[in-house]
């Protein structure tokens, strides 16, 4: 009996090792974006420092971010990394050039004041496009890498959101019917695209004004991810609300 129970006892305790073990490596799997564990240099406004720099990019454990700058223009699109938190409303002097950089929550999903990422689409690139020309790209570590997108946090700017609420002179404000959604990709490496998953920053008069959830999972396993955005409020030219995003804890399931 006593040997019964011996052996009965170090089976289960090698059973729930086992068990362990999986776990542990399938956590060591996921990769988790904390912009506060990144050395990455800000300046004295909390925006990442290369943002006007030509061939530069966010890179926080292994995730890479697209980014276009184009100083001579003093413009840019993609990815830049920003801890500001100056989420005030500037509509009345029309000073967003000065403060497109801040989350509409002034902050990261650490805190205020902790890091995030600021995304601006260039709406003109149209939609034939891939990881090597979607102006907000996603990629791990090399294109030869993938991985199954788990989930990543939304959230409007600032500068979205107030220009959605007030309306300018470029945009209107937005009504019940109104709409301003993130369209997020996938691509496998072969090429072929999944996707989108639809994430709505408004939906009607109200756009969010927190971090949410939005989950990934559905785009399966690809070499990168990109986002394009959708409004109701359209022009001749395109898209007339400021095409800008706010993300922050991306999670991946490296393959």
């Amino acid at each position: 009996m006593k040997l019964y129970i011996k052996s009965t006892l170090c089976l289960l305790l090698a059973t729930l090792v086992f068990v362990s073990c999986d776990k542990n490596d399938d956590d060591n799997n996921i990769v988790t974006l904390y912009l506060n564990q990144t050395q990455i240099p800000y300046d004295t406004n909390g925006l990442w420092s290369d943002a006007m720099t030509e061939g530069s990019h966010v890179v926080s454990q292994g995730i890479v971010f697209s980014h276009e700058a184009i100083p001579a223009w003093n413009t840019w699109n993609g990815f830049v990394a920003s801890r500001n938190s100056d989420n005030a409303d500037y509509s009345a002097d029309f000073a967003w050039l000065e403060h497109q950089y801040t989350a509409i929550t002034g902050g990261g999903m650490s805190g205020t004041g902790t890091p995030y990422m600021i995304a601006y689409w260039n709406s003109s690139e149209g939609e034939n496009v891939d990881l090597a020309t979607a102006s907000c790209a996603i990629t791990y570590k090399s294109t030869g890498n993938t991985f199954i997108p788990q989930s990543l946090y939304a959230t409007n700017t600032s500068y979205a959101y107030y220009s959605m609420v007030n309306g300018s002179d470029f945009n209107k404000k937005f009504e019940d019917d109104d709409y301003f959604h993130l369209l997020i990709y996938g691509v496998k490496a072969d090429g072929t695209k999944t996707g989108p998953i639809t994430y709505p920053l408004a939906d009607g008069s109200t756009p969010i004004n927190s971090w949410q959830y939005v989950n990934l999972e559905e785009l399966g396993e690809v070499s990168g991810i990109y986002f394009q955005m959708d409004s109701s409020d359209k022009g001749i030219f395109g898209i007339n609300t400021p095409t800008y995003f706010a993300i922050d804890r991306l999670m991946i399931k490296i393959m």
